[in-house]
C-alpha cells in the first residue's frame, strides 16, 4: 500500500504533537470548530483549514488549547434515509417525510478505507493568548495516498473516553481527489547484518515491465517536497525491471551511519517520484562495521585460595552501546578463539570473575573485546590489543619433580634423581644444564634431553664438563579438563632446579708443595700450632721448663727476638727445632721462621716461677709432660693426663720426642767429638814414638 507523507504548513503557527493526551472535557459539536479541505488536481494535493471559533469565552478557549486533535480520510458512503415519519432521527439529523414518500439521505464516513493524515496535534497552545486562538486558522498540506473518488476528512479531539467528532462533509458534498495511476514498488524493506545491507520490495500487478529501476540512498526521509532539493546519492540506475532485491556489501570499506533508502522506476521520459506508495523507508536503518577499540592494560589473577581467577581493566566505558566481552586467550596467537567466550559484561564494569574447576593445571591468558548493538567486534589482536600475560591456574597438589639431586661416577657419568609426586603417568621431563649459575629460568641454558617423568633418573657424560655445573627438570604435560599439553617452565631452587653446583671435571687435588707446619710446645705439657701472625700465651712456665719450636722439615731459619730483653735473640738455622730455657728475663719471643718465599711470623709470651716450692717447703716434682701438678695446703698432687698426640695420630708424647731428639742430637754431638779427640791423640802417640826412636848408624873404617 502506498504511504502519503503530511506537509504541514500552516499559515500562523506550528502544530505541536503532544506527548501525553489531554482531554478538553466542555468541548461538544457546537463549540464552533470548522474544517474546509480542498483538492488541486494539477500537483494531488489536498489543502485542510483548521479554523478556531470566534469567542470570547474563556473556558472554550481553555478546552481548545488542552485538546489533543487527530485528522483521518476516509471514503465517502451515501446513507439512504426513507421514511414517511415526521421528526425521525436518522444518520444525517432530522428529515421530514412528504406524501409522495420522497427519499433523503446524505454523505457519512466510512468506518472502512481509513488513512490518518496526522495525530497528536494541538493548534491553540497553553502559551497563547485568548485572542491569538479565538479565530485562529490552520492550513496542513496533505498527499493523498489512495485513488477513493469522494473523500470525506475528520477531525476529531478526545473527549474523554471517546472523540468527539467534526467532519468536512457535514452538510455538503464530498470532496472529490482524481490521483493519477502510482508507478512504484511496495512494501520497500531493508536489514543489515555482518557488513551487508539487503533491500527487497515488491511490485504491484499489472504493471508494465518498460522501466529500470533507481536505487537511492539519503539521510533524510524522502518526501513529495523535499525530493528536488534534498542531498542524495544514486546507488544504482540500470536494475532490470521486476528485480526484488539488491544488495550493498561493505567489506571493502568502512561504514558507520543512519541511512534511507527509496526505490522509483525510471521510464523513457520520466520517473514517479511522488513517494505517496511504501517505495521509500520511513525509518532508517543502521549500517556500521566499525568496531568498538579498547584502550588500556588488562590484568588476570589466580587466587590459590579461592581458587578464582579475577580478570580486570581500567574504569568503565562511557558508551551505552557497548558491551564487553571475555575471552581465554592462547598466549602468542594474533586471533581470538571465539569458542573460548567466556562471558559478556554491562560496558561500566571493570572485572570479570572465573572459577577454576578443581583437578586444573593450565597455564592461561585472557583477552577482552568491545562489541556494539550491531554486533562489530575485534577478534584480530595487535600488540596494542587488551591481553594478559600468561598466568598458572593450578587446582591440583603437585605438578613439579621434588628432591633433585646430581652425583658424578668416576668415568664422568653425570645422573641426576628426582622424586616425582604429579601422579600424571604421561609427563614428559625436560632436563636443563647450565654452566653460569643456578637455572631459576630457562635462557642461557642448554637442554639435554626429554624422557618420561616416572623414570626418576637421567644419566649423560658431558662433552665439555665443567667445574661448576647445575640442573634442573620442568614438566611438560596435560592436566584438567582441556587435555592440552603445555610446558610448565616453573622453577623452584632446591626442589626442580640444583641450588649448588656439581664438579663435572676430573678433581685433583694439589697438595701444597713445601708447605711448613710449625708448632710450639713446652717440657711441661703444652702445644699448639703455630701459623702467621698468632700471638699465643703459653701461660705460667716453672724453672726446669723448655719451650720447643719446631717446624714439619728443616728451614733456614728459626729466630726469637726479645728473649733476655730488647736487642737479645737465639735461632737456629738450617734446622728444624729451635730449644730455650723458659727462664728468660724477657718472657716473650717476637718469632719468625723462614723458609725461602714462605714465612711465618709470631709472638709467644709466658709467666716464668721462679721457685716451685709449696707451702710446706715440698720441691715440685719432675715432669714429663704426662702429668699435671698443684699446689696446695698438702703439698703437691700430680694427676695424670693424656699426653699429647703427635702428628701422626700415635699417641707420642711430643715433649718427650722432642726431649728425645734433642738429648740424641747432644749424644750425637758428644760422640763425636770423642772421637775425634781419640783420632788426636793417637795421632800425637804414633809421632812421639816415631820422634823418640834411637837412628842406627853403620860403621866406615
Amino acid at each position: 500500500m502506498r504511504s502519503a507523507l503530511l506537509l504541514t504548513s500552516l499559515l500562523l503557527l506550528a502544530i505541536l504533537p503532544f506527548a501525553d493526551s489531554v482531554t478538553a472535557d466542555d468541548l461538544d459539536e457546537n463549540s464552533g470548530v470548522t474544517m474546509d479541505a480542498s483538492f488541486d488536481n494539477s500537483t494531488e494535493m489536498t489543502t485542510l483549514s483548521i479554523r478556531m471559533p470566534v469567542t470570547n469565552d474563556a473556558s472554550l478557549l481553555d478546552d481548545l488549547k488542552e485538546g489533543v486533535f487527530k485528522i483521518q480520510r476516509r471514503a465517502a458512503e451515501f446513507h439512504y434515509h426513507n421514511s414517511l415519519l415526521e421528526d425521525e432521527p436518522g444518520p444525517c439529523g432530522y428529515y421530514q417525510g412528504n406524501d409522495s414518500g420522497a427519499t433523503y439521505g446524505c454523505w457519512i464516513p466510512s468506518n472502512e478505507s481509513i488513512d490518518t493524515v496526522a495525530e497528536n496535534l494541538q493548534f491553540c497552545t497553553p502559551q497563547m493568548s485568548n485572542s491569538e486562538c479565538s479565530g485562529a486558522v490552520f492550513e496542513i498540506s496533505y498527499y493523498p495516498s489512495s485513488t477513493y473518488s469522494e473523500i470525506l476528512y475528520t477531525l476529531s479531539v478526545q473527549e474523554g473516553d471517546s472523540y468527539l467528532t467534526w467532519s468536512n462533509g457535514e452538510g455538503s458534498e464530498p470532496l472529490e481527489e482524481l490521483i493519477t495511476a502510482i508507478s512504484a514498488v511496495e512494501n520497500l524493506s531493508a536489514s543489515y547484518s555482518n557488513g551487508v545491507t539487503d533491500l527487497t520490495w515488491d511490485y504491484p500487478p499489472n504493471i508494465g515491465m518498460n522501466h529500470s529501476i533507481m536505487i537511492y540512498s539519503h539521510s533524510e526521509p524522502a518526501t513529495r517536497a523535499n525530493w528536488n532539493s534534498m542531498p542524495k546519492t544514486i546507488l544504482s540506475s540500470s536494475i532490470p525491471a521486476g528485480t526484488t532485491s539488491y544488495q550493498i556489501n561493505f567489506s571493502d570499506q568502512s561504514v558507520e551511519r543512519e541511512i534511507y533508502y527509496s526505490v522509483t522506476l525510471l521510464y523513457e521520459m520520466s520517473e514517479d517520484t511522488r513517494f505517496i506508495g511504501s517505495n521509500t523507508l520511513s525509518q532508517p536503518i543502521i549500517e556500521d562495521n566499525i568496531a568498538p577499540i579498547f584502550i588500556g592494560e588488562l590484568e588476570a589473577t589466580f587466587s590459590q585460595e579461592t581458587s578464582n581467577t579475577v580478570v580486570t581493566w581500567q574504569s568503565g566505558l562511557d558508551d551505552a552501546d557497548t558491551s564487553i566481552n571475555i575471552y581465554r586467550h592462547e598466549y602468542g596467537l594474533d586471533k581470538i578463539d571465539t569458542n573460548q567466550y567466556l562471558g559478556t559484561v554491562d560496558h561500566t564494569q571493570t572485572s570479570f570473575e572465573i572459577a577454576i574447576p578443581i583437578g586444573e593445571h593450565r597455564r592461561t591468558s585472557y583477552a577482552i573485546t568491545l562489541q556494539d548493538s550491531q554486533g562489530n567486534e575485534i577478534l584480530d589482536l595487535t600488540e596494542a590489543s587488551p591481553v594478559s600475560e600468561p598466568i598458572i591456574e593450578s587446582t591440583i597438589g603437585v605438578s613439579t619433580v621434588s628432591e633433585l639431586a646430581a652425583d658424578r661416577s668416576v668415568d664422568g657419568t653425570v645422573t641426576l634423581s628426582w622424586k616425582d609426586y604429579t601422579n600424571n603417568p604421561n609427563a614428559v621431563a625436560k632436563i636443563w644444564r647450565s654452566v653460569i649459575g643456578p637455572i631459576n629460568a630457562l635462557q642461557n641454558v642448554e637442554e639435554l634431553s626429554t624422557l618420561n617423568v616416572s623414570a626418576q633418573q637421567y644419566s649423560h657424560t658431558p662433552i665439555n664438563p665443567a667445574d661448576e655445573a647445575w640442573y634442573a627438570i620442568t614438566i611438560e604435560a596435560a592436566w584438567g579438563s582441556q587435555q592440552q599439553p603445555w610446558h610448565d617452565e616453573t622453577l623452584i631452587l632446591g626442589l626442580n632446579s640444583l641450588q649448588s653446583s656439581i664438579q663435572e671435571s676430573e678433581q685433583i687435588l694439589e697438595l701444597p708443595e713445601n708447605t711448613i707446619n710449625a708448632y710450639v710446645s713446652t717440657l711441661s705439657g703444652f702445644r699448639s700450632n703455630l701459623t702467621d701472625g698468632d700471638i699465643i700465651t703459653i701461660g705460667s712456665l716453672y724453672e726446669g721448663d723448655i719451650v720447643f719450636i719446631s717446624t714439619s722439615k728443616v728451614v733456614q731459619n728459626i729466630t726469637c727476638q726479645g728473649i733476655s730483653g730488647f736487642g737479645t735473640s737465639v735461632s737456629a738455622t738450617s734446622d728444624w727445632l729451635l730449644t730455650f730455657d723458659a727462664n728468660q728475663s724477657g718472657e716473650r719471643c717476637i718469632g719468625v721462621i723462614i723458609d725461602n718465599d714462605e714465612q711465618i711470623g709470631f709472638t709467644l709470651t709466658w709467666n716464668f716461677i721462679e721457685s716451685p716450692i709449696c707451702e710446706n717447703g715440698a720441691t715440685r716434682p719432675a715432669d714429663d709432660g704426662c702429668n699435671t701438678c698443684v699446689c696446695d695446703s698438702g703439698g703437691w698432687s700430680c694427676t695424670e693426663i693424656a699426653c699429647p698426640l703427635d702428628d701422626d695420630n700415635q699417641g707420642n708424647n711430643d715433649s718427650s720426642e722432642i726431649k728425645n731428639k734433642a738429648d740424641s742430637k747432644e749424644d750425637s754431638k758428644t760422640t763425636a767429638a770423642t772421637v775425634i779427640l781419640t783420632v788426636v791423640i793417637l795421632a800425637l802417640i804414633i809421632y812421639l814414638l816415631i820422634m823418640v826412636r834411637t837412628p842406627e848408624y853403620s860403621e866406615e873404617e
